[in-house]
């Protein structure tokens, strides 16, 4: 009985839920480019820069991804500390209006990143240049050496 009882325990501590570590963030920011954004959608999407442990660590997990109608973003999210680190912003323009970033018939859409990798150490505004055409934010992140 006490032996059940034991491995009933045992069971439950093993199988719970660890806990949480995530906290709220807000970042700003900023999109650039030499072509006039107004009334245009801009497509942004949040990413860890460094998500996991030892051998398993690799770039851009994505947290979040929103639009927005400005030039200037603010957005609140959740944001876990446990094995990851910094954070890029990754943002582009639809150029041709067809909701897909960029495609076989159409390589117009621009887009840019931000990194920051001490985030959430420092938590400074991000400017996004949108310099680069058709391509993702694995192509900016990690920066080749």
């Amino acid at each position: 009985m006490i032996t059940s009882l034991m491995f009933l325990a045992l069971f439950l501590v093993a199988c719970s839920e660890p806990e949480k570590t995530e906290e709220e963030i807000t970042i700003s920011g900023e999109i650039t480019s030499i072509n006039d954004l107004n009334g245009r959608t801009v497509y942004i999407s949040i990413h860890h820069a460094q998500s996991g442990i030892g051998f398993q660590q690799h770039p851009l997990y994505e947290i979040d991804s929103f639009e927005s109608q400005s030039k200037s973003f603010e957005r609140t999210f959740s944001y876990d500390r446990e094995g990851n680190s910094g954070l890029v912003v990754y943002a582009w323009i639809d150029n041709d209006n067809d909701g897909i970033n960029c495609t076989m018939q159409s390589r117009d859409d621009v887009s840019g990143v931000a990194v920051n990798e001490d985030f959430p150490n420092s938590n400074n505004a991000f400017v996004v240049p949108l310099t680069e055409k058709c391509v993702g934010p694995d192509w900016f992140y990690p920066a080749k050496q």
